[in-house]
């Protein structure tokens, strides 16, 4: 019987496997593993539900992922298409490039901010706290009630608290022009020379494999039962049986094994969470100039963020053509959720025409889209509560839940690979 039973072989899993001393058996329903990190061929193009990236703050993480793949390192270069310009990232450090009363409004209202001595409770409040009205109101609400599909007045600020507040000097040098940086920690990021973001999900199996563990692909799980002091997991393949269980899968759908109480099942009901259309469109001709991804905070636009994928590197670039990534966050049951992917391929090429990021339908050589159900946590204002009272009760039944819809945290890859190595510390120490 091997130590550690592991449901998902996403980034979560496959890395806890890694870093657990013990045998470990990671179980993928899917054929292909990575979940929301695996990649996806576009006419020799690979391409990410994202696209992610890699960086982090924690120096042990990111050298282990420019160790176990090839990378290349690039400089950030990523833009705000407001009004039909292309405006420097993050918003407040280039307020020079607004027209003149876009600028002093922003400018005048974070100097002279009548919310800064307030109390923010929500993420609305946050941004009028820390950016003031003109920054708030131009940029910050637009998109993110764009990407969330929430209002941000019924947001938490779990999200956004860590967000410091720009120095004055930094904003008003930004406003005359003068160059300034925000967010040093993400002005390099790497990306795998080649394969996309599955090339570090490959990684990471044959390290499981290089110590004897289990990775198995295509495996319904059809029940989970408590045995003793042992967890057995009822598959298409087989009982699998170890010590301990650890759930990688989102909350929701590894719920669905357990007869959860009343309680419980309130608290699971409302966490909330979007999903996300990715639309892979290539061009033979774009209006993108030297950027990486372009945040969209037009509502009249489909779109919320659009990534030109020749950006990556030399194996993601085709002679004839430019790739782009366009992404299209929706609530279950919206209108959104009510279109075809045919529908919506249309939307995402007209608000491309409409924008003018391109000159012309006719410039759209192919189109693919993708799917995925799961893929943003929604901190609304219960959230905090409600997810730990879903995931307190597993960890008192000795279920582990590690990842982003298993912990229900908004987490990027160096977030998950952390708390997988924490995880794995702490239970090593347990052994």
């Amino acid at each position: 019987m091997k130590d550690f039973i592991v449901i998902g072989g996403g980034i979560a899993g496959l890395s806890f496997g890694y870093f657990i001393n013990n045998k470990a058996t990671i179980l993928e329903k899917n054929s292909t593993l990575g979940g929301l990190s695996r990649s996806y061929d576009f006419n020799g193009v690979s391409y990410d539900i994202g696209p992610h990236i890699i960086f982090s703050k924690h120096e042990e993480i990111l050298k282990l992922h420019t160790e176990i793949i090839r990378t290349n390192k690039i400089k950030r270069s990523n833009k705000i298409f407001f009004k039909n310009n292309f405006i420097k990232y993050p918003f407040e450090n280039d307020l020079s490039s607004l027209n003149e009363e876009d600028k002093n409004y922003c400018l005048q209202e974070f100097l002279n901010n009548p919310y800064e001595n307030y109390n923010s409770t929500n993420m609305l409040q946050f941004f009028l706290k820390t950016f003031g009205e003109g920054i708030t109101r131009l940029y910050l609400q637009p998109y993110n009630e764009k990407i969330w599909k929430y209002d941000p007045g019924f947001m938490d600020t779990q999200m956004v608290e860590r967000i410091p507040k720009p120095p004055k000097e930094d904003v008003i040098k930004s406003a005359n022009g003068e160059e300034t940086e925000g967010y040093l920690h993400q002005l390099f990021f790497h990306y795998p020379k080649k394969g996309g973001f599955q090339s570090l999900i490959d990684a990471y199996e044959k390290l499981n494999l290089s110590k004897d563990n289990q990775v198995l692909t295509d495996i319904d799980v059809q029940e989970i039962v408590r045995a003793d002091n042992s967890w057995i997991v009822k598959t298409n393949h087989g009982e699998f049986e170890a010590n301990t269980l650890i759930n990688t899968a989102p909350i929701h759908e590894f719920s669905k094994y357990f007869t959860l109480p009343d309680d419980i099942l309130l608290a699971l009901n409302e966490l909330k969470f979007n999903s996300i259309y990715i639309v892979m469109i290539q061009v033979n001709k774009d209006n993108l100039g030297d950027n990486f991804a372009l945040y969209v905070p037009n509502k009249e636009t489909i779109f919320h963020r659009l990534s030109k994928l020749d950006f990556l590197g030399k194996n993601y670039n085709l002679s004839d053509r430019t790739t782009l990534m366009a992404e299209v966050t929706f609530r279950p049951g919206s209108y959104i959720a009510s279109l075809s992917k045919e529908d919506i391929t249309k939307d995402v090429i007209n608000g491309l025409v409409n924008e003018g990021l391109i000159d012309h339908k006719d410039n759209v050589l192919d189109t693919q889209i993708k799917y995925e159900k799961y893929a943003y946590v929604i901190y609304d204002l219960n959230h905090r509560k409600n997810t730990d009272k879903v995931l307190n009760f597993f960890h008192k039944n000795k279920i582990y839940n590690l990842g982003r819809f298993a912990q229900f945290e908004y987490l990027n890859t160096d977030g998950v690979v952390k708390n997988a190595l924490e995880l794995s510390k702490t239970l090593n120490e347990d052994k």
